[in-house]
């Protein structure tokens, strides 16, 4: 078993909170908080992350070569290089925004490990609820991806567009959503993996000129694009205000329940925070499942042990 140290920000990062809201995620999942260590598959290994002191370390049977790619990549879904301190600095000089930020003070921006694992997610969550969303997510993975039995738990890897692009509707039933929806992951699978469409290009590009770009795929309206953007880069230039459960967050954490549940009343809200608006959103859905949904029982304290294939 090797070891990476990746050492922690100076900035606030709190590694307890993202095992928070790990632990509001139904498994079998991508990810799993068990005791004080969070599992997951990075690079397509099974990797254990866990704090101590002034780090976060990193193991798994991580091959030799793969020790740059592995460590590039954990930084990233651990939200490692996301300084959230100015976005803090303006939260504090409005009330009600820093009563709802600041138990989140420190919580890390993690992203997916690439944006076809985010796109893919977000075409499953266009148009149900984030509970529908899980279970169908995690259909997914059963029905397409290895998995590791760890800490008392199973954990799933994404599958990649080549192993996506060889699905049928009929494999992809299970997940109950819509057959557009599902023709629409096979069919940007199929493009991604015949080299037609290059979505990890779009990590590297602007926000708009990426918003834009996700905006001319088939299928994809405002909301898509925008989270994918944050779910892939940790960036949230676009105001989700069509999305149902920021409504519903926004009404209750500003408004004490009062007034129109609308995109207008999120935009209103919102909108004042100007360039930090989309990033307010986001944390004040992090908030909405952090308080409303419940801790998964996947297992308790124990040591780190290597994972098991299964």
């Amino acid at each position: 078993m090797r070891e990476i140290r990746l050492p922690q920000p100076s900035y606030a990062y709190r590694f307890d909170l993202l095992l928070a809201f790990a632990r509001r995620i139904a498994f079998p999942a991508r990810m799993l908080a068990a005791g004080d260590t969070l599992w997951r598959y990075t690079c397509g290994i099974p990797l254990a992350y866990r704090q101590e002191c002034a780090a976060i370390i990193v193991r798994g049977d991580i091959p030799a070569g793969e020790h740059a790619r592995v460590e590039a990549a954990s930084r990233r879904i651990l939200g490692l290089d996301r300084d959230l301190g100015a976005f803090y600095s303006m939260a504090r000089r409005h009330e009600q925004l820093w009563r709802l930020i600041e138990p989140l003070h420190g919580l890390p921006i993690f992203c997916s490990e690439t944006v076809f694992e985010a796109l893919i997610t977000l075409i499953i969550e266009q148009h149900i609820s984030w509970k529908s969303a899980l279970r169908s997510q995690s259909c997914l993975l059963r029905l397409l991806s290895p998995c590791t039995s760890v800490a008392g738990g199973r954990i799933y890897d994404f599958p990649g567009p080549s192993k996506l692009a060889g699905a049928t509707r009929g494999m992809l039933k299970p997940l109950k959503i819509t057959n557009r929806r599902i023709d629409q992951i096979i069919d940007t699978a199929a493009a991604v993996a015949g080299g037609q469409l290059d979505l990890e290009a779009i990590d590297a590009m602007p926000a708009e000129q990426a918003y834009q770009s996700l905006l001319a795929l088939k299928g994809v309206g405002p909301w898509t694009a925008g989270n994918v953007i944050g779910r892939a880069t940790g960036k949230y230039p676009h105001l989700s205000q069509g999305d149902v459960a920021l409504q519903a967050a926004v009404r209750r954490y500003f408004h004490a329940d009062k007034g129109e549940k609308s995109a207008r009343q999120v935009r209103d809200t919102l909108a004042p925070f100007a360039e930090y608006a989309g990033l307010a959103g986001h944390f004040t859905l992090l908030r909405w499942v952090l308080d409303n949904y419940p801790v998964v029982d996947a297992a308790g304290p124990g040591q780190v042990q290597a994972p098991s294939s299964s």
